[in-house]
């Protein structure tokens, strides 16, 4: 079988005369405009002919509408497969004809191709280890284990699955990412516990060959300073580190469009017709946490302020601040609080605090110094998620969403943290809502731009992605 790097965590693969495809990403940019995948790349799309595409979870720079909708249009016949329910109703409405739900840890047999989808932690994700040609390959895309021995019974249960005796040729997971770890007020510092973690895991699988991938992707425009928060470790230093503590392991560097031949006889890189190549140099992100600028909004849908402004305070009175009041007596508070809140706008701040006790909650203009916890974010990019057009995630990861809290009780025995979101402006509206809505309106728009006719409604998105 052939394996296909196609940056990130996108994969062709080609095993017994079958085409699949992982997680595409075909566009340069993902999550709303917040990432774009390094390097940056050109795909010949039509060569890829995918028969079945595997989405691994829910997570955009994996499941990218744009992308799905893309292939569905060159062949609507390709299967989609996927663990999470919310993938199946976007593929079903995006014109494919057959989409699999498919749980972590499912066999799959395909006309002498197995494959066995590896679980993670996270019950909605997986990766997928591939048999075929007399040998093992793994994909472990964004799989979290809880340590090395956790690694080697998932590695164990799919090889006896597929009647293989090891991994011949594994696509790691290997960055340690800090990916919210400013937004959130916690610690810059290199994660070294996390990153031994990673190396201790890799080792334990003891695969064949070893290929660093699932972290392609590098922030976009204004926040492009994440770059050097986020990714604490540059590929070439794992690879190092891999080769001491992997003697035996062979490795090779995430190269956009090279291909490995895997089988009987081992792993070997092929030459053959490019399904990419690369447009740009080299990678532009570099670990460098001293700084953290303050946050701008630079308004990327280009909305009228006064308007997203109206809509957002609109969307405090009278959803966030219900949301916090049913949410009053699970914080566990015996005081008022004061939740204070900065929209930075494009040319300004505006600033408010948001007072909730036992006999409802209040909101006023201004800020508060003896806040409990405090909220900020970029303004156009709240407007975007309370109109359903972005998620809180997006928002987050951009760093545009930032948040701190020193919300606790006291008594006899001293301080304790009270039961209060960080990010209290869930409260008005839930993280995976926020995303489903999101992704909804993005169906909508792709299809209105195809000029294809609706055949349902979004209400009826909403319902299937409920």
């Amino acid at each position: 079988m052939d394996w296909t790097y196609l940056g990130h965590a996108m994969w062709h693969i080609e095993a017994g005369g079958l085409r699949l495809l992982c997680d595409p990403l075909l566009e340069r940019t993902h999550h709303c405009g917040v990432f774009e995948v390094i390097p940056h790349r050109e795909i010949d799309v039509e060569a890829l002919r995918p028969d079945f595409i595997f989405v691994s979870h829910r997570h955009p720079d994996h499941f990218d509408v744009a992308s799905l909708h893309r292939l569905a249009q060159l062949d609507p016949n390709t299967v989609v497969v996927t663990p999470d329910p919310r993938i199946v109703a976007a593929a079903t409405r995006l014109g494919f004809r057959g989409v699999q739900q498919i749980a972590p840890g499912t066999l799959v047999e395909l006309d002498g191709v197995r494959v066995v989808t590896t679980p993670s932690v996270d019950p909605g994700e997986w990766g997928v280890m591939i048999g075929c040609d007399g040998a093992a390959a793994w994909n472990q895309v964004d799989t979290v284990f809880t340590g090395p021995e956790h690694a080697v019974a998932v590695r164990d249960a799919a090889l006896a699955a597929i009647g293989a005796e090891r991994v011949a040729f594994a696509a790691v997971r290997w960055q340690p990412m800090l990916e919210i770890a400013a937004q959130l007020g916690s610690s810059t510092h290199f994660p070294l516990r996390a990153y031994d973690q990673v190396l201790q895991q890799i080792a334990a699988v003891e695969p064949g060959s070893v290929v660093p991938a699932a972290a392609g992707g590098s922030h976009v425009g204004a926040w492009a300073w994440l770059d050097r928060v986020v990714f604490p470790v540059p590929e070439s230093r794992l690879l190092r580190d891999l080769a001491t503590m992997c003697p035996h392991t062979a490795l090779f560097a995430s190269q956009v469009g090279a291909t490995w031949r895997i089988d009987a006889h081992g792993v070997a890189p092929i030459v053959g017709a490019p399904l990419a190549r690369v447009l740009a140099g080299p990678d532009p992100r570099r670990f460098s946490p001293l700084q953290i600028p303050a946050l701008v909004d630079p308004n990327p849908s280009a909305g009228h302020v006064p308007t997203m402004r109206a809509v957002v305070r609109e969307w405090i009175a009278h959803e966030l601040c219900p949301g916090l009041r049913r949410a009053w007596t699970s914080l566990g508070s015996t005081r008022p609080l004061a939740l204070a809140v900065e929209l930075v706008w494009p040319e300004h701040t505006e600033t408010m605090t948001i007072a909730l006790d036992h006999d409802g909650v209040t909101v006023r203009d201004g800020d508060d110094d003896d806040w409990d916890a405090l909220n900020q974010v970029a303004g156009s990019l709240l407007w975007e998620v309370v109109a359903g057009r972005r998620g809180w995630g997006d928002v987050l990861l951009a760093g545009a969403l930032r948040a701190r809290s020193r919300a606790y009780r006291v008594d006899a025995q001293g301080a304790h943290a009270l039961n209060l979101a960080e990010i209290f402006l869930y409260y008005g509206l839930d993280y995976d809502a926020s995303h489903d809505r999101a992704t909804a309106w993005e169906i909508d728009r792709v299809l209105r731009r195809s000029d294809r006719p609706l055949v349902a409604g979004l209400d009826q998105v909403h319902e299937g992605l409920a």
